[in-house]
């Protein structure tokens, strides 16, 4: 289970919070350097994923190639972001080619065995800060700079998520909003990156 929570902010807000290390009771590490993210994401034809309200995407980050899959997501009003995900290695979007288990299972029977297609593209400069309390980690703050891209369509975005890592609770998501809140302007974001890309 995914659990986040999406925000739109300025690029210079953005950059405010880069150089932020101390959030309250929180701690935040920053990792050494950016990552750059290719990510691609498949539908077939007649966009039986985007129906079903899955998403199915390759992340290329530099030799590394992941696969997620992720389920329909329950959103609250304060751009909190629930959902299923699977993710493991590897570099082919089609399901048949995916070790067996219940992502390969679910993946095929929600196409049906179509053949899958690129259908946007969202490139991702991503700035990761790591926020743990008391020593344990409750979270990454990633900071998000990109551009969208439908055909010849692009858009461009900055945004903060607040992804809960295994010592992370709800309280710990809301705690770090309103810390964040005293220091930018957050607006809550009820898309995802693959529904903002699709309604361009």
């Amino acid at each position: 289970m995914e659990i986040e929570a999406k925000y739109t902010v300025s690029g210079a807000d953005l950059e405010t919070l880069a150089t932020v290390s101390q959030l309250g009771v929180y701690t935040l590490t920053p990792e050494p350097a950016p990552e750059l993210q290719e990510n691609t994401y498949y539908d077939t034809a007649d966009g039986r994923l985007a129906a079903a309200r899955h998403g199915l995407r390759v992340r290329r980050t530099g030799e590394r190639s992941l696969i997620t899959l992720k389920g329909p997501a329950d959103v609250g009003h304060d751009g909190v972001h629930r959902r299923a995900e699977f993710e493991f290695p590897g570099a082919n979007p089609d399901p048949r080619t995916w070790p067996p288990g219940v992502a390969r299972d679910l993946a095929l029977a929600l196409t049906d065995g179509a053949p899958l297609l690129p259908r946007v593209a969202i490139r991702t400069e991503r700035r990761v800060l790591h926020v743990t309390r008391d020593g344990a980690p409750v979270a990454e703050l990633c900071l998000d700079r990109g551009v969208m891209q439908s055909g010849a369509r692009e858009r461009p975005f900055t945004e903060v998520e607040i992804e809960l890592r295994e010592a992370g609770t709800a309280a710990d998501l809301s705690a770090l909003a309103r810390e964040l809140a005293t220091l930018v302007v957050l607006t809550p974001e009820p898309r995802s990156k693959l529904e903002r890309a699709l309604a361009l």
